[in-house]
């Protein structure tokens, strides 16, 4: 009887774990911007050829062809807004929300980001708004 309770509780702690594990995060509302601005699926580009972290769940990249997007990303990221460097995982020279991540160097090495969602900015002043609407929370 006493093994049967050890196995249960064993079962019961692992099933907790398993359950905490597979938890998605909830995105805070603020990163909500699909009544303002165009949500995109993916990014396409051969390169990024700048970044700006806006706080630790976003940030604003400029491609290539000089388009903007903001990136919000499925959790925080404590190290984004003192890195140095990012990476980006790509699906085909394509960079897709929910599939792909920003990896961020940190104290321990680097640690991937799922990228919750993508949204098209106009121009470089739609991207400094935002930044700056987000910077106030």
């Amino acid at each position: 009887m006493k093994k049967i309770l050890e196995y249960s509780g064993l079962l019961l702690v692992s099933l907790l774990l398993t359950a905490c594990a597979t938890t998605p995060f909830k995105v805070a509302d603020r990163y909500n911007f699909d009544n303002e601005l165009k949500e995109a699926k993916e990014i396409s580009s051969l390169r990024i050829k700048s970044w700006e972290s806006i706080d630790v769940q976003s940030l604003i990249i400029e491609n290539d062809l000089k388009d903007y997007y903001l990136l919000i990303l499925n959790r925080p990221a404590p190290a984004l807004p003192s890195a140095e460097s990012i990476g980006a995982t790509r699906t085909v020279n394509k960079i897709k929300k929910g599939f792909d991540n920003i990896v961020v160097p940190d104290s321990s090495g680097t640690e991937s980001y799922i990228i919750h969602n993508i949204y098209k900015l106009e121009s470089r002043d739609q991207a400094t708004e935002i930044k700056n609407r987000l910077k106030r929370y």
